[in-house]
């Protein structure tokens, strides 16, 4: 039976066992990193949703208080003007009851009320930076509308403005009189300040509900980016409202919800924003939902731009006629700094742990691998015939495996010692044993050999030539004496 020469690579155990250590360790830490990245992503998913949902509720809710407070105005307001059939040639009375609402809250700026003749009356506190002034339009006024300073108590005192102006035309009366109920003006650009605003109004109508007049008030959007600005999101994340035609009401960013035009305050399509967050936002809704009219629910969705990964919430409002759109959107990178140091301190200790592992493993490896090199050196020697054993016996000693290996060795070397001597000993005597019997068969060949025969023949005849010769040479010499 042969052994097949074994040809396949091979390492020493003095870098297997290191290289073997600092594998399990590579893998432990990889598998921990991805692990706890699979796990970092769904939890950033989970808050970033949770914020996303937390930020729009409080948005609606601002909204909501946007909407509920100037509607109990102009309840208030219009059943004052029902039950004391006010003459707007006299004002007094409306002017005294919306001097005294102005200042109940900050959501009513400015109050004000049309006819339908075309008087108007209202308190505005925003004027020109926060002036409060009242602004009136009737028959010794007509076709301008006139702006006095106010005294602490609300009092008109000098002329600070006038200018034609006739309610019947302005978006917010218009609004009123086509919905014929409390209604939301579309977003449009108020005459005074040139900048953009919603009115909330609600048309006023006498006994046999004809329309008599339309009740207003001025709330500029500001107001709201403002809020949005105020509220903590997240580091990079952002929220914005906007109409279902795509056109901008808020926005969180220093960049303007508006474009401005000769001046003026215009509207600003999401899609046109110069943000790049709100802008490939609104892309990715329009991608996925043809546009934003189709989204009629409140929807959570995911996205990747540029390698970066984003969620965003959408949630309509509809109030009073008032369809908004509040969208809020978060980069995932906001979140994922605690996650990414987790595996940075995994890694980091990794490779101490692998540093570690190495030199151990070395160490172990050679602790263990010494007794191994004693016994090889010993197996060589025995190769050399040298027969050297005793190194052997420190590793004898030992009372583990490398220990019974030892003995074992040791036995079967002194055995194998002693079974060479006794076959160098037969080996000699069979020599010998070879060595006669090769001698006998020689000369057998050589007594047998023809020629040998036939010169052992002459030999004979020349020995009988030489007897009979010298037989010969006796008997003459005989017969002489």
């Amino acid at each position: 039976m042969s052994l097949k020469k074994f040809t396949g690579p091979s390492l020493s155990i003095r870098y297997a066992l290191p290289g073997l250590m600092a594998f399990l360790i590579l893998a432990t830490v990889g598998l921990t990193g991805w692990q706890s990245y699979q796990s970092g992503v769904a939890s950033v998913e989970s808050l970033a949703k949770r914020l996303n949902l937390e930020v729009s509720q409080r948005i609606e809710g601002r909204i909501l208080s946007f909407v509920e407070l100037p509607n109990i105005f102009h309840e208030m307001n219009k059943a004052a003007l029902i039950s004391t059939d006010t003459n707007l040639d006299e004002f007094d009375t409306m002017r005294k009851l919306f001097w005294d609402e102005v200042y109940i809250s900050k959501s009513a700026p400015y109050l004000y009320y049309g006819t339908e003749e075309g008087y108007f009356l209202g308190i505005d506190t925003s004027y020109q930076g926060g002036q409060a002034v009242f602004k009136t339009r009737n028959a010794e006024t007509e076709p301008e509308r006139v702006t006095y300073a106010l005294s602490p108590d609300g009092e008109p005192q000098e002329e600070l403005a006038a200018k034609e102006y006739d309610p019947r035309v302005r978006d917010w009366y218009t609004a009123a009189v086509e919905a014929d109920k409390l209604t939301w003006s579309p977003i449009y650009v108020f005459s005074a300040l040139k900048e953009l605003g919603i009115s909330p109004v609600i048309p006023v109508k006498d006994a046999n509900s004809n329309l008599v007049g339309v009740l207003g008030i001025d709330l500029t959007l500001g107001d709201l980016s403002n809020f949005l600005r105020s509220l903590e999101i997240s580091e990079n994340g952002e929220a914005f409202i906007i109409e279902p035609d795509g056109n901008m009401v808020a926005t969180s960013t220093e960049a303007p919800p508006y474009k401005i035009v000769d001046e003026t305050q215009d509207r600003l399509n999401i899609l046109e924003n110069e943000t790049n967050l709100l802008r490939i936002t609104a892309e990715h809704l329009v991608e996925i939902y043809g546009s934003f009219e189709n989204i009629n629910q409140v929807e959570q969705v995911t996205f990747e731009r540029d390698g970066e990964l984003y969620y965003a919430q959408v949630s309509p409002l509809e109030v009073n006629d008032l369809d908004w759109m509040v969208v809020v959107v978060v980069p995932a990178s906001d979140f994922m700094g605690p996650v990414f140091q987790n595996i940075r301190t995994t890694a980091y200790f990794g490779i101490v742990g692998l540093i570690l592992s190495g030199v151990l493993g070395f160490v172990f490896a050679g602790w263990i691998i010494r007794p191994v090199f004693t016994v090889t050196d010993v197996a060589a020697s025995i190769e050399d015939e040298k027969w050297e054993l005793g190194p052997l016996e420190k590793v004898a000693e030992r009372t583990d495996e490398l220990g019974q290996l030892a003995r074992v060795f040791s036995k079967m070397a002194e055995e194998l010692h002693a079974r060479e001597r006794e076959l160098r000993r037969q080996v000699r005597a069979l020599s010998i044993q070879i060595d006669q019997a090769k001698l006998e068969k020689e000369v057998k060949e050589i007594v047998e050999n023809d020629f040998f025969i036939e010169l052992q023949n002459k030999a004979a005849k020349m020995r009988e030539r030489a007897h009979r010769r010298e037989r010969n040479e006796e008997g003459g010499t005989k017969e002489g004496i």
